[in-house]
């Protein structure tokens, strides 16, 4: 359905974001901005982005996709259902649906769960109605292919006009005082208290690694930033505790932590199997060696842990072994250096052409 491209040509994408404070800025806002300043001869890029649905038939008549970020509500599936009735008919551009996560089979101890079982009918339907879709992992991709059977993947990447250069920890001096050891994500990574005095218990943390913190806060200086685990709530005081930060100030903010250590445990699962191995890219980013679970996202990590003794092994060999985190985060590094930034190995020119490539067009 897409115009066939002819030069010297235009590629417009236009996107309507259903999160503006996660995947729709790392994965929509960012690489729009350095799109519209991407340069080949014969060929000008335009994107926009809305959180407001138009509705005017001649405003998609240049639009060479439309694209539906995460929408998740019947709200947002009224509007999707207008689209593909209405204007599509009349604009012939395609309609994509794109992802960052699983919005299915969310366990039951994420507070987000009811949220989405509730709205599932209306994902499962814009699904089934798009062009194609976009999705970040191929684990993803394998789990929604029940609902479309064109869909493409794009990596998430980091911008690197924001995070800026990386200066890796280990190139200084092991700090005299306690490592400090970060853990950063939102508050779905653990069972919030009202669902635990439910009965609905379970989170990324398991009882030994809580346990751990618990014991080492004199040992180590424990940082967590976005969530907070109520199991830790005895130490709180004894702990570094940083509230959420919006997606634009997080990476002065997470930088600024001056962290030794990081630390990314998902429980298994297939929710979990489906996440992008975005901590491993920020942690690089910031120069620090990390431990991962050994699961899907982190599976080129270098350090893995399968259970809470692995991890706990792992965070204790960091702290005490400089040189160790040194081949830990080159490793790291380098397993993701491909992916890292939008800027670089010319993930800009993939991301245009995953979306032509749908329809058989390339730049």
């Amino acid at each position: 359905m897409a115009r066939k491209l002819k030069y010297p040509a235009r590629v417009s994408f236009l996107s309507y974001l259903g999160d503006t404070q996660g995947c729709g800025t790392i994965r929509v806002i960012y690489p729009y901005l350095l799109l519209n300043h991407f340069k080949k001869e014969g060929l000008t890029v335009h994107t926009t982005f809305f959180s407001q649905f138009v509705d005017d038939i001649s405003f998609y008549s240049n639009q060479t996709f439309v694209q539906f970020q995460r929408s998740a509500t019947k709200q947002h599936f009224e509007i999707f259902q207008q689209f593909k009735n209405r204007i599509q008919p009349q604009a012939k551009v395609p309609i994509i649906y794109e992802i960052d996560d699983l919005l299915i089979d969310i366990p039951d101890w994420n507070y987000a769960q009811p949220y989405y079982k509730n709205n599932q009918p209306y994902i499962e339907k814009m699904m089934e109605m798009s062009d194609a879709m976009i999705c970040s992992t191929n684990r993803l991709k394998q789990v929604y292919s029940k609902y479309n059977k064109k869909i493409e993947i794009i990596e998430n990447h980091l911008p690197k006009f924001i995070w800026g250069d990386i200066y890796p920890k280990h190139q200084y001096e092991p700090r005299e005082k306690r490592p400090r050891i970060l853990w950063g994500g939102s508050q779905n990574h653990f069972a919030i208290k009202p669902l635990v005095e439910q009965g609905i218990t379970g989170g990324d943390f398991g009882k030994k690694l809580l346990n751990f913190i618990k014991k080492t806060t004199d040992k180590y200086e424990w940082v967590f930033s976005g969530g907070f685990p109520f199991q830790l709530e005895s130490v709180k005081n004894k702990i570094e505790y940083h509230g959420w930060k919006d997606v634009f100030n997080y990476p002065r903010h997470i930088k600024n932590l001056d962290v030794d250590i990081c630390m990314a445990p998902l429980m298994p699962g297939v929710f979990n199997e489906c996440k992008s191995n975005i901590k491993q890219l920020e942690y690089v980013a910031i120069g620090c060696p990390a431990v991962y679970s050994d699961i899907e996202p982190y599976k080129k990590c270098h350090l893995k842990a399968k259970d809470d003794d692995e991890l706990i092994a792992g965070i204790e060999k960091l702290a005490d072994d400089i040189d160790f985190r040194a081949r830990v985060w080159r490793k790291d590094h380098q397993s993701c250096r491909g992916q890292l930034w939008w800027e670089e190995t010319g993930n800009i020119k993939k991301y245009i052409n995953t979306y032509l490539g749908i329809f058989g067009q390339k730049l």
